[in-house]
């Protein structure tokens, strides 16, 4: 499926949103409890989308899964 360039844009820029709540997690200092407690597939889904440079380098079933993991484990960092 091919999308226009701000289809594009717009998801590059929730990649970085996500990166950015990731890098926050990180830097409390919470985050080894939180990656302890996730599932195989939920540290998948995180280390995918923090190695992400696009949009494009994320697989469409993890992209799915994203918001739903990176908001579980930033809230329990907190």
């Amino acid at each position: 499926m091919a999308y226009t360039e701000q289809e594009e844009k717009e998801f590059n820029q929730q990649l970085k949103r996500w990166q950015k709540h990731q890098l926050t997690a990180v830097r409390q200092n919470n985050i080894d409890r939180s990656y302890e407690s996730m599932s195989e597939i939920d540290r998948s889904v995180w280390e995918k989308i923090a190695n992400a440079e696009t949009y494009k380098d994320v697989n469409w079933l993890v992209w799915q899964q994203a918001e739903r993991v990176i908001q579980k484990y930033c809230t329990l960092t907190r």
